[in-house]
């Protein structure tokens, strides 16, 4: 795989998601640091958009949804909502996946909290 330009990437990302829904850290990135945004796209090619990749799009957007939405970045989210129609996800669906993300938040708050749990079975 030949290593794009920070052009054909900003390119690729204007193309799919839209010039005005791109990410301000994206463009900041292109115009400040363009070695992030190459970084970026081949992380992409080699996830998302892979030949070798057994998910389809649907299922892969849904992911890069939940691992958004876990990391609480507005930006992902805002940019690959935007895909949400192109891939056939349904509000249902959308609804879904928030719920299993808020399940997994919050069974490792549980987790998390076996420190404090395992003090206060001690303490009794």
């Amino acid at each position: 795989m030949q290593k794009p330009t920070a052009n054909e990437v900003y390119k690729m990302m204007e193309d799919a998601i839209g010039e005005k829904d791109m990410s301000p850290a994206m463009k900041l990135a292109y115009k400040n640091a363009p070695d992030l945004l190459v970084d970026h796209g081949i992380s992409c090619a080699q996830s998302i958009k892979s030949e070798n990749n057994a998910l389809d799009m649907k299922t892969s957007v849904l992911i890069f949804l939940a691992s958004a939405l876990a990391y609480k970045d507005d930006a992902c989210l805002h940019a690959f909502t935007q895909l949400c129609d192109d891939v056939d996800i349904s509000n249902e669906e959308l609804i879904s996946m928030v719920r299993i993300v808020k399940h997994a938040a919050s069974s490792g708050v549980i987790g998390a909290s076996e420190p404090i749990l395992d003090f206060i079975s001690k303490r009794k």
